[in-house]
């Protein structure tokens, strides 16, 4: 499957069968987020693969998405490193959010090619994903991504080959702002 191929076919995955990942697959998929590209090649991202049926159960407390969580043979906890970006998008954000978001796209979109699924959470508790995983200071949650082989009838229709979505010309304009 090629790239546009991949992002045709995405589609957050809304449950899994209960099938464990081959190792190689999961390497192969998680190799994607090193090659993501980031500000000044910094990489501030760390990611924390939990397959331990009783920590997914703790760390599905930490959401209200929980049962995805659980339900899922593997979860993908993406971490941002607040010592690795001194870099600011404008000088008012600091970037290790978008530099992790697309290192996530990556994986999602690796994940895709391989005939995983995935879902990337943001709605968990901070602090009680930092408790289950250990998590020092300096180092910030940023998405909880439960990863495995889809079940049937999984996904919204609607997202697949871009239904639903805006046109190009609603989204995109050259040369200024005409909105």
């Amino acid at each position: 499957m090629d790239v546009f191929d991949a992002i045709r076919a995405y589609r957050p995955c809304a449950s899994f069968l209960n099938q464990p990942i081959p190792p190689e697959k999961l390497k192969r998929v998680l190799s994607a987020v090193r090659l993501a590209p980031s500000q000044q090649n910094l990489q501030p991202w760390r990611f924390v693969v939990v397959q331990d049926d009783e920590r997914k159960r703790l760390l599905a407390q930490a959401s209200s998405r929980g049962k995805l969580i659980a339900a899922a043979p593997s979860v993908v906890v993406a971490f941002a490193v607040e010592e690795d970006i001194p870099v600011t998008i404008g000088g008012y954000i600091s970037a290790y959010p978008l530099d992790v978001a697309v290192a996530i796209d990556h994986l999602q979109l690796a994940a895709t090619a391989e005939g995983l699924g995935t879902n990337w959470l943001i709605e968990f508790n901070e602090q009680k994903v930092r408790s289950v995983l250990h998590v020092p200071e300096g180092i910030h949650p940023i998405a909880v991504i439960p990863i495995g082989y889809p079940a049937e009838g999984n996904g919204s229709s609607a997202a697949a080959g871009g239904q639903g979505r805006k046109s190009p010309d609603e989204v995109i304009a050259y040369d200024q702002f005409p909105w």
